[in-house]
């Protein structure tokens, strides 16, 4: 015979039993929902993460240190970026080795060298940085890369979402980009090559975001007045009348700039060309040869980036670029006049 208090636990056992089987008919669908929606925004447009990776880089505020490796040799850097109105500012400082500073205005860049005696100011054409490396129209992109999602990791304390790009062919690298949760901003970057072996990285080790910058007191480069300071003069941009043409280039690299300069000596332009697939980028020159001058012919490499040289037609032809040999090569053979 069931005694009271034996009555009263299967009661309560049945209760929580039933009480437990509508807790999972109500949990699981939604669970199931839920993870239906993630997965189709996801599967509906995956690319937007890198989208938003690179309007994050653009606008928001942000102070950090990040180390960066390339050519076998690693240096720390300090940035600074904010935006100012609509205008956006960067101040990078090499925090090892040789001193040497870079700022940005966003189209602008000027490098600060420091040597022994001098420093060295030089302008050059605003390029992708890190951790604005991913360009703002990702659909090149789409084409010579496939995208994939991997696990969630964690840098500088921040919680990140590795995606990678694996190229469709043997013409560029692979990217690994370590993507903020909360705010999209690229956190870490690896580039490496067909053999698996990295090729350049960069990672933030301490990040801050900031507020909006009342003013740019900040943005101004540190001036030692005990040494020379040497302005290296722009190369003055003359007229550029086309007379090459590349018989085949790898799928997705788009010519983005060419410029002529005059050289010294004899009356004749050389011709600088940039080509990207918007994350690699590849240079072609194409120098007339000067009597008695020996052309250069053959490739080398200097860590991650491959030089290839052709003597043609009275041109030295050199392919310089962060890119497989054989692209270098290709560029290089290519092009005839």
């Amino acid at each position: 015979m069931l005694t009271p208090h034996s009555m009263l636990v299967i009661l309560f056992k049945q209760t929580f039993h039933d009480k437990t089987k509508m807790i999972y008919r109500i949990l699981i669908p939604l669970l199931i929902f839920l993870s239906c929606s993630v997965s189709s925004i996801e599967f509906q447009d995956p690319w937007r993460i890198l989208t938003n990776a690179h309007s994050a880089a653009k606008e928001l505020n942000y102070q950090g240190t990040y180390h960066f490796t390339d050519n076998k040799q690693s240096q720390s850097v300090e940035i600074t970026h904010a935006l100012h109105g609509l205008d956006e500012y960067t101040r990078m400082i090499l925090m090892d080795g040789s001193p040497g500073e870079m700022l940005s205005d966003g189209k602008n860049v000027i490098v600060y060298h420091s040597s022994d005696q001098n420093v060295h100011i030089k302008q050059k054409e605003s390029h992708n940085l890190f951790p604005s490396v991913i360009p703002d129209n990702i659909e090149n992109l789409k084409s010579v890369y496939t995208l994939h999602f991997d696990k969630i990791d964690r840098v500088a304390d921040r919680a990140a979402q590795i995606v990678a790009l694996i190229p469709k062919d043997n013409y560029r690298h692979a990217y690994r980009f370590w993507i903020d949760l909360k705010t999209s901003l690229l956190l870490k970057m690896i580039i490496s090559d067909e053999s698996n072996e990295v090729v350049e990285q960069a990672a933030f080790t301490k990040l801050n975001l900031t507020e909006t910058q009342k003013d740019l007191s900040w943005y101004a480069p540190k001036i030692d007045f005990t040494k020379d300071y040497l302005n290296n003069e722009n190369t003055i941009d003359l007229p550029v009348q086309k007379f090459w043409q590349f018989s085949s280039i790898p799928k997705g690299f788009k010519e983005i700039s060419v410029k002529a300069s005059r050289n010294s000596g004899f009356d004749m332009l050389s011709h600088h060309l940039v080509f990207s697939d918007g994350l690699s980028y590849l240079s072609v020159f194409i120098q007339p040869v000067q009597s008695g001058h020996k052309p250069k012919v053959g490739n080398i490499s200097m860590g991650r980036t491959n030089v290839c040289a052709r003597y043609y037609n009275g041109y030295q032809i050199m392919s310089v670029g962060a890119v497989p040999q054989k692209t270098c090569e290709l560029f290089t053979e290519a092009i005839s006049f």
